[in-house]
């Protein structure tokens, strides 16, 4: 049998993943849920391209109990990071089909699981389920715009996958990431194999603590003064903390070149991911983004005010159910902000 994708997530980045891999003739399921899954079972997902709107007859199913796994499943992780838990608890510990070559009472926590998160939460909450898991850093503009549909206007790549193991040790995991960076680049995705994913993904995490700056309302250069302020406090924690010494100005590609600029210039262009969730109402992730950089710090007896303020603004803010920009970046900059923080 070949590999066969389980895309535990139906949201822009899994929905847009299983679009590519079907494209390309790789096996591929989506696990979706609610109107997604509704929508996705009574006809194909729409994507939303530069010059026209391709549909793709996806497979889909709600949940672990629509299909039976076998040895040769990869299973990809494409919910939020505050749902991984979730989610991971209810792939874990499934029966593999016996027949496929496995051992009797091998397990889905025995198959190989795919992080795709922003932030580096994610990887700890898998290890503990599954030994063999893969991180991959994306960089990935889609959107979810309704059920059924999705925004990608990238060209000439569909997107920038970093793929990486955890931890990096096993032959077999080596074997393992060059297969994911074949089935990705054959699925129109730019892929790349990493030795330190962990780093590479603390990384880009500096650029990912700038998403809840595109929730708050403010001039173009507030909003850029505010996001210079919130990385060089995360990269003052990175140092301090020993976790990194030296900052890269931009990922290792042309994003605009791989990507094409429209992703980020048209008018249809999707917003950062947080962004999206406070627009649906969704849970928000920047506990695990600007949430990390504080966490790190508390860790190692150090500070990060700015990122703590700008994680409470949109914290309250999502309990309040408040719609996107209706913080102002001087809620963040205040140095008056709650309890004098």
């Amino acid at each position: 049998m070949s590999t066969r994708y389980i895309i535990i997530g139906a949201g822009a980045i899994g929905s847009h993943l299983a679009a590519q891999l079907t494209l390309s003739g790789i096996p591929a399921v989506l696990v979706a849920r609610g109107a997604q899954l509704e929508a996705l079972r009574s006809g194909p997902l729409a994507v939303h391209r530069l010059d026209a709107i391709e549909e793709v007859p996806v497979t889909v199913v709600g949940g672990p109990d629509e299909l039976a796994l076998t040895s040769d499943d990869i299973l990809v992780l494409a919910t939020k990071t505050q749902d991984a838990d979730k989610a991971l608890d209810d792939w874990a510990w499934l029966p593999v089909d016996a027949s496929t070559g496995v051992e009797p009472g091998e397990l889905s926590a025995d198959l190989p699981l795919v992080v795709l998160q922003n932030g580096i939460a994610s990887e700890r909450i898998a290890l503990r389920r599954f030994a063999r898991t893969i991180s991959v850093g994306t960089v990935e503009p889609a959107g979810f715009l309704e059920p059924g549909h999705i925004v990608s206007l990238t060209a000439p790549k569909a997107g920038f996958f970093q793929v990486g193991a955890l931890p990096a040790r096993l032959a077999e995991d080596a074997e393992l990431v060059e297969r994911l960076v074949a089935d990705f680049t054959a699925a129109g995705y730019l892929a790349k194999s990493y030795d330190d994913i962990t780093l590479t993904k603390s990384l880009k995490l500096l650029h990912n603590i700038l998403n809840g700056v595109d929730v708050l309302e403010g001039t173009p250069e507030e909003k850029a003064a505010l996001s210079s302020a919130l990385v060089e406090e995360a990269q003052t924690v990175y140092r301090d903390a020993g976790i990194a010494s030296e900052f890269p100005e931009g990922l290792d590609v042309d994003l605009g070149a791989a990507l094409g600029l429209a992703s980020f210039t048209d008018s249809r262009a999707p917003r950062r991911s947080t962004w999206q969730s406070f627009a649906r109402g969704a849970s928000s992730e920047v506990d695990f983004l600007n949430g990390e950089i504080v966490l790190i710090a508390r860790q190692h007896g150090l500070t990060a005010p700015l990122n703590e303020r700008l994680q409470r603004v949109l914290g309250a803010s999502h309990r309040l159910g408040e719609p996107p920009q209706t913080r102002h970046v001087s809620d963040v900059l205040s140095a008056a902000y709650v309890n004098g923080r």
